[in-house]
């Protein structure tokens, strides 16, 4: 990275590796980070992250509408309705064994 660099992290945790990122940032190679995703969720009050003004954290919540909250609901009730009239899509069934 060119010195000054600012690195975004929202994929998925664990693909940057934050240890090295905090030193980066304390030598100043890394000018500032924003990170939505941790390699430890949630990250524990002491995480050296925290401690740079530079740092922007924000919970893992980037995709959570209202309107996305809303249709997982929606799905959620209808799959209850659908195996209460055994019309629910095997595939969706992650521990079919508990069903006997």
């Amino acid at each position: 990275m060119k010195p000054g660099s600012i690195v975004i992290n929202a994929a998925r945790g664990g693909i940057l590796d934050e240890l090295a990122l905090v030193r980066a940032l304390r030598l100043g190679h890394s000018g500032a980070a924003g990170l939505d995703v941790f390699e430890a969720e949630p990250p524990l009050p002491d995480h050296p992250l925290l401690g740079f003004d530079q740092v922007i954290l924000t919970p893992n919540i980037a995709g959570l509408t209202a309107e996305s909250a809303e249709r997982m609901a929606v799905a959620s009730v209808q799959d209850v309705l659908d195996f209460l009239n055994g019309k629910l899509d095997p595939a969706l069934i992650v521990n079919r064994a508990a069903l006997v």
